[in-house]
């Protein structure tokens, strides 16, 4: 009689694993090849911007450049609403990691909008700033570097947070 038992237990537990390890708790948007795409595509996009800018601009010709200052913002904003469009998972993990975070002072997660979609709007700013400059008075060599390294940050931030939803 205990055979029977022990092998009913077993059987149980058995069919415990199986059904938890179905069980998990999605902490981050689901992926997006199309919206990964589109990132490194406008991050080359925009890094011939830089190059095409990195000796210096004059403001007398900004139109000619105006086109692809253009097109770099709106696939910006483009990509930073489609990620925005993505839901963003509610549920106990997250609420307690941000009271956690706000019992040490650090700002919570953003709870509706995907790292990504911050960083990429950052990025847009970052273009449309410059594009002002280069209109209004020409862009200086440093100043060029100094636009192309906070894209990169911002950029790199995109990049990365949605690298990692692929795994």
């Amino acid at each position: 009689m205990t055979t029977k038992l022990f092998l009913k237990s077993i059987g149980i537990w058995v069919l415990c694993i199986f059904y938890l390890s179905a069980c998990t708790t999605q902490l981050t948007p689901r992926y997006d090849q199309a919206l990964f795409t589109g990132v490194t595509q406008t991050n080359v996009k925009a890094l011939e911007l830089f190059a095409a800018v990195s000796a210096g601009t004059d403001m007398l010709n900004c139109g000619s450049r105006a086109q692809h200052f253009n097109q770099v913002i709106g696939n910006l904003d483009a990509l930073s609403l489609q990620s925005k469009a993505r839901p963003v998972p509610k549920n106990s993990v997250t609420e307690e990691v941000n009271a956690f975070l706000a019992s040490k002072g650090v700002g919570s997660l953003a709870e509706d909008i995907a790292p990504s979609a911050v960083s990429l709007e950052h990025a847009s700013s970052i273009i449309a700033k410059m594009k002002e400059v280069d209109c209004k008075t020409g862009l200086k060599p440093g100043a060029v570097m100094a636009f192309r390294n906070a894209f990169i940050i911002s950029m790199d931030q995109a990049i990365t947070y949605e690298s990692f939803l692929a795994q």
